[in-house]
């Protein structure tokens, strides 16, 4: 059996995808082979792979009338054609697995072209507008919110509620050892804090000068883990510095389960790949989705946040004294923690993986 995984663009597209191939190993699948873009972080997260990886063009479609991005599109949208066309005939797959994003569309429309067995899989509680056209010619599609099923009523193929795949092999839970490889107390309270794959400047100015008026007013009482993206990876480490926060800054954390096990509370974009993460280890979270009406990450953060699983806040609102008096009241009001914990557990789905893979296996099985 042979499967291709296309996902790319975001962490949040790619690491689902890394854990479906982990669960897809467990079955006896061994072809594996991965579609991505030709985007940095893509390139760096799938070059520790094991399985073939393939780059596509980095091409998002653009939104409104804008003549010259919507040629460029059209063009390095048939050259994708023509280089997703000629690996489908080279691997020869039994199915292909699109997880949303520019990087999915060309090879995924390809494969429903050419009748190869297509399932799709929507990480977000609202779908993506390349998940949602090419849901339409889908022999499956599945998600990861159950109320989300609603949102694909011209799927052609049956719509299936799995969960969100999370790396279940490289998720480990020992707070002592996870602050002893990341340097810091395991006794103090610790402070997650997580811009997206791609960082986010605003986000970690308004999270790190918060920290800053946390150590003043309760010295020693917290520490900070704190993901930068490489943007700001220099900047916010001097700001630690300059203030004697204690933390650790990273602009990208290959071992984030120690970073997951450590944390007493994350403040994050709300990805869906980190969100369900997070809620594997039953932490309560700050979720600031990315600003924009057309993200889908502000629908995540609302379901989130009405399940009391987090607080939701919008980055136009957020400052650095008004996050610094929420992490510490949840930190300190520990009837409003143990809350938040339970029901972050409430949405984790630890065996969304094995349930995401029985169905490719299944569809893939179908064909032959």
């Amino acid at each position: 059996m042979k499967v291709i995984l296309a996902a790319g663009g975001s962490g949040g597209h790619i690491f689902p995808s890394i854990a479906l191939a982990s669960e897809l190993e467990k079955t006896g699948v061994r072809d594996i082979f991965f579609v991505s873009s030709k985007r940095g972080l893509d390139r760096k997260i799938l070059d520790k792979s094991k399985h073939p990886a393939f780059f596509l063009s980095v091409n998002p479609m653009p939104f409104g009338f804008r003549p010259i991005r919507w040629l460029v599109f059209t063009f390095k949208f048939i050259l994708d054609t023509v280089v997703s066309t000629f690996l489908l005939f080279k691997i020869k797959p039994d199915v292909v697995v699109g997880f949303g994003g520019y990087s999915s569309g060309a090879i995924v429309k390809c494969a429903g072209r050419l009748h190869i067995p297509v399932l799709i899989h929507e990480q977000n509680f609202l779908p993506g507008r390349a998940n949602s056209m090419l849901s339409r010619k889908a022999d499956r599609v599945a998600v990861s919110f159950e109320e989300t099923a609603e949102c694909f009523p011209d799927a052609r193929g049956t719509v299936v509620f799995t969960g969100n795949p999370i790396r279940l092999e490289l998720l480990s839970n020992d707070k002592r050892e996870a602050a002893r490889y990341l340097g810091l107390s395991p006794d103090r309270q610790t402070v997650l804090v997580m811009g997206g794959s791609q960082g986010s400047t605003s986000l970690n100015t308004v999270a790190s000068k918060a920290a800053c008026l946390m150590n003043e007013r309760q010295p020693g009482e917290f520490q900070f883990i704190h993901l930068t993206g490489s943007r700001d990876f220099e900047n916010i480490t001097r700001s630690y510095s300059e203030n004697s926060v204690p933390a650790k800054v990273f602009s990208f954390l290959d071992r984030i389960d120690h970073a997951y096990s450590l944390c007493d509370l994350a403040i994050s974009r709300s990805g869906a790949a980190a969100i369900f993460e997070l809620a594997f280890y039953s932490k309560p979270m700050i979720l600031v989705p990315y600003p924009s009406s057309r993200n889908n990450q502000r629908s995540n953060a609302v379901y989130f946040s009405q399940k009391e699983a987090a607080l939701h806040k919008e980055e136009r609102d957020l400052s650095a004294d008004g996050l610094a008096e929420d992490v510490i009241k949840i930190l300190t009001d520990r009837e409003k923690w143990r809350n938040m914990y339970e029901a972050a557990t409430g949405l984790a789905n630890p065996g969304a993986g094995q349930k995401l893979a029985a169905e490719v296996v299944k569809l893939a099985e179908s064909r032959k």
